[in-house]
């Protein structure tokens, strides 16, 4: 089984492009439940060309691991065209959309046995960090491309159906 496992630091690179507009649109955060959030960050004086962009496809990551319960900080951008993030996160995304699908990848960050590595392998005394490079050293099952959209389309139906299975019970609730 483990024979198809590879080291995410193939696939991947650190983007770093900063907001040097300016712009104040779409300031987010990453939240443990791996998502994107709209910041709460009071922004009053705040110097937004520190901050980088994020585009969509592209994932944020938070290194800090030791406030966060036991998860690490990780999202893939799909909502918006573009955000903006934290110049303390960690921008990056995958080198070649053929060999590893995004939304492949956000499944496998998903899972829990990932949030208990990431932490296993956070390192430091008063902030717990899960660096790049270890990040980069993460090993995963990278099948063929079919094969991942396979997975990344049957996990969606579901998704699906279970979304609507939620709504059902909602207007049966109200």
């Amino acid at each position: 089984m483990k024979s198809n496992y590879k080291k995410l630091g193939g696939y991947i690179r650190q983007v770093d492009k900063r907001n040097a507009e300016g712009k104040e649109e779409n300031l987010l955060g990453v939240s443990v439940q791996k998502k994107f959030i709209p910041s709460i960050a009071n922004t009053n004086g705040t110097d937004f060309t520190k901050y980088k962009i994020v585009k969509k496809r592209q994932f944020t990551y938070i290194p800090d691991t030791s406030r966060r319960g036991d998860k690490i900080g990780i999202a893939l951008l799909k909502e918006y065209d573009e955000g903006l993030v934290s110049n303390i996160y960690t921008v990056f995304e995958i080198v070649d959309g053929k060999q590893l699908i995004p939304d492949y990848l956000m499944l496998w960050f998903s899972r829990p046995e990932f949030d208990r590595f990431a932490r296993f392998k956070s390192h430091g005394s008063v902030r717990e960090v899960m660096d790049w490079d270890e990040l980069c050293n993460v090993e995963l099952p990278v099948p063929s491309y079919e094969e991942q959209l396979e997975i990344v389309n049957a996990y969606q139906a579901i998704a699906d159906r279970i979304s609507i299975k939620q709504k059902i019970n909602d207007n049966l609730a109200a």
